[in-house]
């Protein structure tokens, strides 16, 4: 028996097996709390807390393989908030692995799916965990009905930090786009953002053009060794 009802939410690359124990294991270091609800021959559920919100994870055992898992199911179920149609429109359309969906009741359903693939791979799995918190972080923004997600963070809303943060969109001298992206992830012709300038290219109230990157917002990284 697989978990049907997340439908298109599952994440499948190849058919196997993960093993329960160690799911199992990296959700208990992971979460304050998580509890074995009970399991039968074809799903075994867990409850787990996480800084007060619950969920459920239930995994869908393998077929003639002890302590094998074929597919994961996260669930968590929100009440009373009454959203609109409109909001869950706007969760979904922000969603990770996740979907949202509004039960006749008013209730808001969260789930999410994924199907084993090969050999497990803690990385990965928490990759899985964290792309889930995501999810639930903007479900309860929406909630809360918060103008800013910088107000669950004190820090985002000191001047100081936001100088500090601030990322400008660079442009060359000659109205270029640069290819931050390609600076970011480090490809070999990478390039990093022009300190003297914060990545804009020109300087001073007149903005003159930056001498240290000649206007392109972006100079040579550096790179140890070389």
């Amino acid at each position: 028996m697989a978990f049907k009802w997340f439908g298109g939410t599952k994440r499948s690359f190849a058919a196997g097996a993960w093993p329960q124990a160690k799911i199992v294991e990296i959700l208990s270091g992971r979460y304050e709390t998580v509890e074995h609800l009970g399991e039968d021959d074809n799903i075994a559920l867990y409850g787990v807390m996480d800084h007060g919100v619950t969920f459920v994870v239930g995994m869908a055992k393998a077929p003639g393989q002890a302590g094998g898992v074929t597919e994961l199911g996260f669930f968590a179920r929100f009440v009373g908030f009454g959203p609109s149609g409109a909001t869950i429109e706007t969760i979904n359309r922000n969603l990770h692995i996740a979907v949202a969906s509004l039960e006749e009741d008013g209730d808001l359903f969260l789930l999410a799916g994924i199907e084993a693939a090969g050999a497990f791979d803690e990385g990965t799995f928490t990759l899985v965990l964290e792309a889930w918190r995501r999810d639930i972080t903007i479900v309860l923004h929406a909630l809360s009905g918060q103008g800013s997600m910088a107000e669950a963070f004190a820090f985002a809303g000191r001047i100081d930090a936001k100088i500090f943060a601030t990322n400008r969109a660079p442009e060359s001298a000659s109205g270029e786009r640069v290819d931050i992206l390609k600076a970011f992830l480090g490809a070999r012709s990478a390039k990093a953002l022009c300190h003297d300038c914060g990545g804009r290219g020109r300087r001073g109230l007149i903005a003159r053009t930056c001498e240290a990157c000649g206007g392109a917002g972006l100079v040579a990284e550096r790179r140890s060794g070389r």
